[in-house]
């Protein structure tokens, strides 16, 4: 795999951000006022405690396992030896048309990103739209525009989304549906500039895709059909929409009140307990599902955790269904997991930025005196203090959450912040160097972040241009 220089990026600036905890207070916006908490400065064991701590926050290890159960569900999918088939066969289908292919995977990324905010869990198929656009001609930059670009273009253009609109309008005590006309407009103008710079794309067919490709480098043959293979995506896809969409924000409560009873259905089974002062059995009303497996989740409430369980069990299933021995399950699934081994450590070396920051609260401070050059809102100091913001917080909710009051108390309207937070927060993720889904697409790809720059840097612009112009509407309007 090649390096794509984020490693020593990601080290230098957790490095500033130390150095800026020596010179900035810590403070926090927060019911009005602003909160001084003085000097929080990183000492040396500081520094290394952080990091650390940041390699086993619970959500940051969630999104670490998802990926390398993705690793290991398409190792097996390569042993099976239908899969390298099933892509040739999509890529064959669309000679000629592969700009449709394109285009299309695009924007069903695209909408499901800005509709539902699946996020990383999308990651789950975008490998194998990956090696089709590959296998098509295409370079490996086109591709990760293509896959992990278009989630961001459904960030910037974020509509009814659990993690970016919903968040917003939360905080701004705003309705889901305020702006959403705006938001449209801004999803069809950033998703208009994602298919002008696809259109520039050149295939080559001389391209070794295999060489390019990280699932796709063996040849391996297999006999039977790609069927189960279809149906595998097919069945994690219904698993994704019911447990991954936020059907409470959609006022859909079916799955809740089903998990509810199932988890409480208690009927009376006999039982036998061997404690140090006896034996104790007879029957009685036993929670047998919560017992069973815990405490699980509802379907809308689902994360990289549950859906990494999914892809686990998928894979097995798959094994099983190609008649592959558990041994070679297992040596495949390993093999998987040590090939996305590196994307994902940098996956958390990059939210280690956000806890860096989240721990020392340096940045409010800064807001505040770029938010203070003018006394009521201004569109430009906003938007630095919304892009800075993103670079250090890397996650929407922690931008969202610290720094919408305090740019909302300068009399915004809601609306207008709303779009300009969540259009800020895209663009700078398409190429900030701690953007955890461009980190993951970069490194699993073996993108240097310098190309990255040279080829999107134009589109970067439009997207920005774009964002800016229809905030601009929707003050005046």
């Amino acid at each position: 795999m090649k390096k794509t220089g984020l490693f020593k990026i990601i080290m230098f600036i957790l490095l500033g951000i130390t150095v800026a905890t020596w010179i900035f207070s810590a403070s926090l916006y927060s019911d009005g006022t602003m909160g001084e908490f003085g000097i929080n400065n990183i000492g040396f064991f500081q520094y290394f405690l952080l990091l650390s701590r940041g390699f086993i926050y619970e959500y940051f290890v969630h999104t670490f396992l998802l990926i390398i159960s993705v690793g290991a569900l398409y190792s097996v999918l390569l042993k099976t030896g239908k899969y390298r088939t099933l892509v040739e066969k999509i890529s064959k289908k669309f000679r000629g048309k592969e700009l449709i292919f394109l285009i299309a995977s695009s924007f069903v990324i695209a909408i499901l990103s800005s509709v539902f905010d699946y996020g990383f869990n999308l990651f789950i198929f975008i490998p194998f739209i990956i090696s089709i656009i590959l296998a098509m001609g295409y370079d490996k930059i086109t591709a990760c525009v293509a896959t992990f670009g278009s989630l961001l273009i459904g960030t910037i253009g974020n509509t009814i989304g659990s993690d970016t609109a919903v968040v917003a309008n939360e905080l701004l005590s705003a309705n889901l549906g305020n702006g959403i006309i705006f938001k449209i407009v801004l999803f069809v103008l950033a998703f208009a500039a994602l298919i002008f710079y696809l259109f520039k794309a050149k295939i080559d067919k001389r391209a070794k895709y295999e060489e390019e490709d990280v699932f796709l480098e063996e040849d391996v043959k297999g006999k039977g059909s790609v069927l189960p293979i279809i149906i595998v995506f097919g069945l994690l896809f219904v698993f994704l929409v019911l447990g991954c969409t936020d059907w409470g924000s959609l006022n859909v409560n079916i799955f809740t009140d089903l998990n509810d009873k199932v988890i409480n259905y208690t009927p009376n089974l006999p039982y036998l307990n061997i404690t140090t002062t006896g034996i104790d059995s007879g029957a009685k009303e036993t929670a047998i599902f919560a017992n069973l497996f815990g405490n699980f989740s509802a379907f809308g409430t689902w994360g990289c955790f549950e859906m990494s369980i999914a892809c686990l069990i998928f894979t097995l299933i798959l094994g099983l269904c190609y008649r592959i021995k558990f041994k070679d399950i297992f040596e495949a699934m390993q093999k998987g997991v040590a090939k996305v081994l590196k994307p994902a450590f940098m996956v958390l070396l990059a939210y280690t930025v956000l806890y860096f920051a989240a721990n020392t609260l340096f940045f409010p401070t800064i807001a505040y005196w770029i938010l203070g050059i003018t006394k009521k809102f201004n569109l430009l100091f906003s938007s630095i203090t919304l892009i800075l913001a993103s670079v250090f917080h890397v996650d929407f909710l922690y931008v969202a959450s610290y720094f919408i009051p305090q740019i909302s108390a300068m009399g915004v309207d809601a609306d207008v912040l709303g779009i300009l937070s969540q259009g800020m927060y895209g663009v700078t993720m398409f190429v900030a160097p701690t953007s955890a889904l461009l980190v993951l697409g970069l490194s699993y790809l073996g993108i240097s972040y310098k190309d990255w720059l040279k080829r999107t840097w134009k589109l970067v612009v439009a997207l920005l241009a774009i964002v800016v112009l229809v905030t601009v509407l929707a003050m005046l309007i």
